[in-house]
Formats: C-alpha cells, sequence, structure tokens
C-alpha cells in the first residue's frame, strides 16, 4: 500500500513539475489568457441572452398571444356577418317560392273562374264558389308578394352592408392586426440589435485582449526555455587520433575512446507530459530528447538523499544551486527564531515573573544546532 501511494505522489509532483515548467512558456501565457478573455466573451453573451429574454422574447410572446386572440375575434365576426347574411338570403329564397307558388295558384284560381263564369250550365251557386276561391288564392298572392318585397329589401340591404361596410371592417381590422405584428417584428429586431450592440466595446475590449495574449508569444524565447532546461554541460568530443599500427601503435585506445562515446541512436523514455487532448487528465511517458552526450538518467533518490552524480554538468549544477537557494532560506529562518528565542530568554531573565529562561534553553540549543548543521552543509 505504501508502495502505491508513493507511486501516486511521484507520479502527482512529476505532473506539477511537467506543469510549472510548461507554464513558462509565452504560448502556454498567451493561451491562458486567451482562454480569460473567450470567458469574459462568453459571460457578454449570456448578458444578451438574459436581455433578449427580458426585454423581447417577454414582450414578444405577450404579442403573439393578444394577436392571436384579436385574430381569432375578427374571423368569429367575419363569420357571424357571413352566416347573418346567409340566413337571410334563404328566408329570401323561402319568400321568392311561397310568392310563386301562390301566383300560379292564384293563376289557376282565376282561369277556374272564368271558365266557370263562362259555362251556362253551372249554377249560380258553383259559379260564386270559384269567385270565392279566386279572391282567396288573390288575396294569399298578394300577401305571399308583399312578404317577397319585404324579404328582398332586407337582403339586398343587408348584402349592402355586408360587402359595403362589415365586412370591409373585418378585413381593416385584419389588416391592422397584420401591420401591428410586422412593426412589432421590426422593432423587435431593432432592440435585438441594440442589445447585442450594447456589449460590442465590451467584446472589442476582449478581442484586443486576445491580441495581447497572441504578441506575448514569442517563439525564441519558448525554443531557449526547452534548450536551458535540456542542455547538459558537456564539451564536444575531441577529434579521433589516427594510430599508426606499422609503427607498433596499438588501436586499444582508438577502442576505448568509441566505447566512451555513447550516441543517441535511441530515444528514451523521458519526463511525464500531459496527453495533448484539451480535457487530458491522465499521465503518459512520451520520448525524451536524443541522449547526444550520453546517458542523462534519473537522479536517484535513497535515504532522502538525491543523487546528482549522474546528471550532466550543467543540469548537476542547476541542481545544486537550487539546494544552496533552499539552504539559504531554511538557515534565514533557522537565524530568524534563533534571534527571537534569544531577545525571549533576554526578557525573562530580566523579568522572572514573565517566564522561566531555562524553558528556552533546550529549544534554543536544539535551533543552535540545526543552524550550524546547515551552515556547515551550505
Amino acid at each position: 500500500m505504501n508502495d502505491v501511494l508513493s507511486a501516486t505522489d511521484k507520479s502527482g509532483v512529476q505532473w506539477l513539475v511537467c506543469l510549472c515548467f510548461y507554464a513558462k512558456f509565452t504560448s502556454c501565457r498567451a493561451f491562458k489568457a486567451l482562454m480569460t478573455e473567450i470567458n469574459d466573451m462568453a459571460g457578454q453573451h449570456e448578458v444578451v441572452a438574459e436581455d433578449l429574454q427580458a426585454n423581447v422574447i417577454r414582450e414578444l410572446t405577450a404579442l403573439v398571444k393578444d394577436l392571436r386572440e384579436e385574430r381569432k375575434k375578427q374571423l368569429q365576426e367575419g363569420q357571424r356577418l357571413s352566416q347573418s347574411l346567409q340566413t337571410q338570403i334563404e328566408s329570401l329564397q323561402r319568400a321568392k317560392k311561397a310568392y310563386d307558388k301562390a301566383f300560379k295558384e292564384a293563376e289557376k284560381a282565376i282561369d277556374g273562374f272564368q271558365k266557370a263564369d263562362a259555362d251556362f250550365n253551372l249554377s249560380r251557386a258553383e259559379v260564386e264558389k270559384h269567385r270565392a276561391n279566386m279572391a282567396h288564392k288573390t288575396q294569399t298572392c298578394d300577401q305571399a308578394k308583399n312578404e317577397y318585397a319585404v324579404q328582398l329589401q332586407q337582403t339586398n340591404q343587408l348584402q349592402r352592408q355586408h360587402f359595403r361596410s362589415g365586412l370591409p371592417e373585418v378585413f381593416r381590422q385584419l389588416q391592422d392586426l397584420d401591420e401591428k405584428r410586422i412593426k412589432n417584428i421590426k422593432n423587435f429586431i431593432k432592440g435585438s440589435v441594440e442589445l447585442e450592440r450594447n456589449v460590442f466595446p465590451i467584446i472589442n475590449k476582449c478581442l484586443d485582449g486576445v491580441l495581447k495574449a497572441a504578441d506575448i508569444i514569442n517563439e525564441k524565447e519558448d525554443t531557449l526555455l526547452v534548450i536551458e532546461k535540456y542542455k547538459s554541460g558537456f564539451q564536444p568530443p575531441e577529434d579521433f587520433p589516427f594510430e599508426d599500427l606499422s609503427k607498433g601503435g596499438s588501436d586499444s585506445g582508438s577502442a576505448n575512446n568509441l566505447n566512451n562515446i555513447q550516441l543517441g541512436s535511441k530515444i528514451k523514455d523521458g519526463g511525464y507530459t500531459v496527453k495533448g487532448t484539451i480535457t487530458g487528465k491522465a499521465m503518459k511517458k512520451r520520448a525524451g530528447i536524443f541522449n547526444i552526450f550520453g546517458s542523462r538518467g534519473n537522479a536517484a533518490i535513497a535515504d532522502g538523499k538525491e543523487d546528482l552524480s549522474e546528471l550532466p554538468p550543467n543540469q548537476r549544477r542547476k541542481k545544486l544551486m537550487q539546494k544552496i537557494e533552499e539552504l539559504k532560506t531554511k538557515v534565514t529562518q533557522e537565524t530568524a527564531a534563533r534571534d527571537g528565542l534569544m531577545k525571549m530568554k533576554g526578557v525573562y531573565e530580566g523579568n522572572p515573573a514573565l517566564g522561566d529562561p531555562r524553558t528556552i534553553e533546550s529549544k534554543l540549543t536544539s535551533l543552535v544546532r540545526n543552524l550550524f548543521s546547515k551552515e556547515f552543509s551550505n
């Protein structure tokens, strides 16, 4: 279990070291600044969306509801007017049909009376009967004629009113509704553009920030960082000497020189790097640089001490300088703590009521011992 935890901690430390190294690149700093500006731009788009929801979509929804209800009302009014006209036309048709029937019956009754009056074989009572029937049918025909005339007058009046005022008024109301709809579409478009335009200054400032982030990218500086990290400090090897075997020379020296020089014909596994994807979280091994000047190796850690002997000279120098700076920092901290304890001891000796000076002596002794050991190692 401890081995697993140690391996996990080691991977985490290597990952953090990798991130710290890549954070020095100008391209990485520019990308970070770019993400900040894009986040600000996304925030402005959210503001636009909220304003559209509050100022445009809400009013648009209410307008659509009102227009739908008003249009339904006008269509119902038009249907009512058409139904009234149709009912009146049906009444006119019934009156005309009744008048036509009464007229034919009246003609038939008149013709029957005339025949009966001319027939001397019929009695006077039968002739009077035909006369009364003729008078009744004629009166019924006149009534049907008057009813037809009234219905015709009402129908024509209603038809004129329907086509000259009623239906045009419905169409005018529908036209007003459509004009209102179109006008509000124009206003909503203008309002939406105005909301977008309000955030243009901030978005332009974000775009200026993106350009500024791009301007800080320096390919020379980034490549120099890589060179500084991986340069070994080794000197190029000297030329191979010519061994004249005819003069009794030996090729053992040349063989040794050739064996001592290890050209980087293989790519060794280097450190860890973050996967080259946007969401890459895991670590993966990547190929290291060519070991042109021999095996660089990883510094072994044993008994809590870091073995720097196998590092290239330049890398070893950097590690040692880092250790020296760490020791200097610790010495400064220990010195400050020692001075504080000395002052506290002096205060206790001057006024025993505040404390016993002997309680500080053990701490002071241990602190001085640690300080001397660090100064000696430094």
